[in-house]
């Protein structure tokens, strides 16, 4: 009496592909040994074919596992990639962002200094209204100079830059 498991009682399914694959290692083994095997029952694998169908499944399901591990390695490596270029990409693009603003920051900075020169305080002092208790320039004073300097940017960069 031989021992043989029906094929509705194995857990799991075999593939077209998988099958042909054991078909084809027992044909190669059967032909290199000269000996011809008891042929199986079509479409009841032996015990052994069982095994050997169950190792390769075990195999190729460890080789898609270390495939996933690396193509997530790969994947966090490149996203690593990916920051160290956008951090040198930002800094890269504030230097030529102030390369290319430079004719506006240096306009702000000369009207900063020549509405702050005595002269223009000066000016200022000479009407009552612009002037402290203490003998400076009061917040009215200050918001005329910091109007006059925005609308003579505006001015100098639209018309002369």
């Amino acid at each position: 009496m031989s021992q043989e498991t029906q094929i509705g009682n194995l857990g799991g399914g075999i593939s077209d592909e998988d099958s042909k694959l054991v078909d084809s290692i027992l044909n190669d083994i059967n032909s290199s040994s000269g000996q011809r095997a008891e042929p199986a029952v079509q479409g009841q694998p032996s015990p052994e074919q069982i095994k050997m169908m169950q190792q390769q499944q075990q195999q190729q399901m460890a080789q898609r596992q270390h495939q996933m591990a690396q193509q997530q390695a790969m994947a966090q490596q490149q996203m690593s990639h990916q920051k160290m270029n956008m951090i040198q990409k930002d800094s890269n693009d504030i230097v030529d962002n102030i390369k290319i603003e430079s004719k506006n920051i240096m306009t702000v900075v000369f009207l900063c200094i020549l509405f702050n020169i005595d002269q223009v305080d000066t000016l200022f002092k000479s009407a009552s209204m612009f002037t402290s208790e203490g003998g400076g320039l009061n917040m009215q004073a200050v918001f005329i100079k910091a109007l006059v300097i925005g609308i003579s940017f505006y001015l100098i960069k639209t018309y002369l830059l």
